[in-house]
């Protein structure tokens, strides 16, 4: 966004309206506003540093969650390993959880229910065949491997009562910890405004308030922002700040066009000042400013995004620029900035970008489509996600050059040799063309014509920034809907780091809610395996699913063969109750704050972990929140993490 803007020199106002020259120079004025403003946020930064330098002292968080590559892979049985009889005889659970095996599978299954290898029936939300094994003793040289990350606990862990506090939703999209950054922001720009200044007969001071701003506007708009690099925030969590200060943007510049407007009128020179070049610039400005708040608001952001909102948003920011820099030159230093800004992210964009071949499969069932990139098989972490355009006229005339979010819903180096995969819901045009062209290509395939596509991808963004899962004693991840990618994702990245010693997690709770209980049926042979392999690693796992609408089929539910640790209840969750079970598990092997066998740790705490709707959302924070404190002490404390996504 741009705005319209003045010079701090009075010669172009009417000798009607001229007033002393100001006490304040606005120029230092809003300059060190902008430098207020920086370190306020150089504050946060400091505040964060810790928990960044613990994650950055593991060298694979340097490649992993920046770039998309492909790796070779080696072979990871020698560092597979199993607990011992002594682990056994500490733990108290059931022996499901810690067997002892001397079979050399890991479960037992009939041969037509052997999930492991890749083919179309596993063909799931994610891989797993790199999940079953044959249990091995761990070796000396094995267990020096272990590098088990190094625990950072976060604000939210430190001041639990004020974390909850400002968790607290005010209204959708808008909690107070949000509100209270916003009403800051709005402080600040309020005092730009008015110290020493009357915007009635000095309307010159907000042209300069609202031009200082356009390089946070549009550091705070882009994908690869270095606010959000510094922070380890993803510009998704960072979009209501962007909007904001948008809005304050084009409110200074209003403020400033109406003042001169008036004071034009009252003298009768409006259309004397009105034909001047550096005005008229002004009004192309102001029109471009308006049109950006117009064509912004959520009807055309949620409705209309590729084929309004982005392209009004990129020719009304470039006739702003353009048009702001003509009307004055004040404007220029903090333009380039800008435009530096945005080249910036525009090159980190396509350095991050693939082009490559995608394998699409229809899953009828959950109304989803798989996409399945085997040239990329790294450089993500759980719970980032990526952007993909489909190089395909069966997208539609313009559906090609889209690009859509969508979570990464496969490991990073996973064995499989699917790579990275996506979960796409049909939620609108785009994605049902996307399952109806999965749907052509897989008939085709079963005459020859193959089902593969080309694609750009773009990423991977967001996740869990600066905290590693695999730091907590514990991991709890509630999903609903198509957000179980998300959790899918994050529990499976968690039990392969366990089989190479680089997790601390010793309870994995996996909550999922759904509507229909056939979306469960998919997925059951993905949920066997992985709690299959729970019975092989210290990390313990249960699954269970809820659904809250009564099934077309009542008896094919319940012939469903649900394998131990996974249940399937017709209800809505009760998450304060699985909580209270995931934190009594992380602690079950641990006895006075230490975990009972050599070489163990103090308790870590729980992470919780959310991705659905936004009243999902509010019971798990309501659930943490209202979590006991003295257990929450007890266990290290419970650290919340939400994964959303809008527009």
């Amino acid at each position: 966004m741009s705005v319209l803007a003045a010079t701090n020199g009075s010669t172009t106002a009417p000798v009607a309206t001229r007033v002393a020259a100001p006490a304040v120079d606005n120029a230092d004025l809003v300059f060190n506003v902008d430098l207020f403003l920086i370190c306020t946020f150089g504050l946060f930064v400091l505040m964060l540093l810790p928990r960044a330098t613990v994650r950055y002292t593991h060298k694979r968080e340097w490649v992993n969650g920046h770039f998309l590559h492909s790796v070779r892979l080696h072979n990871v049985s020698s560092i597979i390993r199993r607990p011992s009889k002594r682990d056994a005889l500490l733990s108290p659970f059931p022996a499901a959880h810690f067997p002892v095996h001397k079979k050399t599978e890991p479960y037992e299954f009939d041969d037509k229910e052997k999930w492991a290898a890749t083919t179309d029936a596993s063909h799931t939300y994610a891989s797993h065949s790199e999940l079953v094994r044959s249990p091995s003793t761990a070796s000396g040289r094995e267990r020096r491997r272990q590098n088990v990350p190094t625990h950072m606990p976060g604000w939210s862990t430190i001041l639990p009562t004020i974390a909850a506090i400002l968790r607290t939703t005010i209204r959708p999209g808008l909690t107070i910890g949000k509100g209270l950054v916003e009403l800051t922001y709005f402080a600040v720009m309020l005092y730009a405004g008015l110290y020493k200044s009357n915007p009635f007969t000095d309307p010159i001071r907000a042209g300069f308030v609202a031009v200082s701003q356009i390089p946070i506007v549009v550091a705070l708009g882009t994908k690869n922002n270095i606010v959000g690099m510094l922070i380890g925030f993803g510009y998704e969590r960072l979009n209501y700040l962007h909007r904001f200060a948008g809005r304050m943007l084009v409110l200074a510049a209003n403020v400033h066009a109406i003042g001169y407007f008036y004071s034009w009128t009252s003298a009768g020179n409006f259309a004397k000042y009105s034909a001047q070049p550096d005005k008229q610039w002004a009004f192309v400005a102001l029109i471009a400013t308006d049109l950006l708040l117009l064509l912004s608001t959520n009807m055309f952001r949620e409705k209309f995004y590729n084929s309004i909102f982005i392209p009004s948003h990129v020719i009304s920011i470039v006739v702003l620029l353009v048009a702001v820099c003509f009307h004055v030159p004040f404007a220029v230093p903090y333009v380039l900035f800008a435009v530096g800004l945005y080249g910036l992210d525009r090159v980190m964009r396509l350095l991050k970008s693939r082009v490559t071949i995608a394998r699409l499969r229809p899953l009828p069932d959950l109304g989803m489509t798989r996409v399945e990139i085997p040239t990329i098989n790294a450089g993500w972490r759980a719970g980032q996600h990526v952007r993909i355009r489909v190089l395909s006229l069966g997208m539609g005339i313009r559906g090609w050059a889209e690009a859509h979010p969508f979570t990464i819903a496969s490991v990073s180096r996973s064995q499989s040799g699917e790579g990275l995969v996506l979960m796409c819901k049909k939620a609108g045009d785009w994605t049902n063309r996307l399952f109806e062209l999965a749907q052509r290509a897989d008939y085709g395939e079963a005459n020859g014509i193959g089902s593969n596509v080309q694609v750009v991808v773009e990423g991977p963004y967001g996740g869990p920034g600066h905290a590693i899962f695999g730091g907590f004693s514990g991991a709890m991840f509630v999903a609903g809907g198509s957000g179980v990618t998300f959790a899918l994702a994050a529990v499976q990245d968690l039990m392969k780091k366990d089989l190479e010693y680089k997790s601390r997690v010793r309870a994995i709770e996996l909550v999922w809610s759904v509507q229909d209980p056939a979306a469960l049926q998919p997925l059951i042979p993905l949920f066997t395996t992985l709690l299959a392999q729970s019975a092989h690693s210290y990390a313990s796992l249960r699954i269970s699913v809820f659904y809250t609408r009564a099934p077309a089929s009542p008896e094919a539910v319940k012939a469903y063969r649900l394998p131990p640790g996974l249940t399937l209840s017709p209800m809505r969750p009760k998450l304060p109750g699985i909580l209270s079970g995931v934190v009594d598990r992380s602690a079950a092997l641990f006895s006075g704050g230490k975990e009972r066998r050599r070489g163990g740790g103090a308790l870590t705490g729980v992470i919780v972990g959310v991705c659905g709707p936004a009243s999902l959302g509010d019971e798990v924070r309501k659930a943490v929140a209202e979590f006991p404190a003295k257990r929450r002490k007890a266990v290290g404390g419970i650290e919340l993490h939400e994964e959303a996504f809008g527009w």
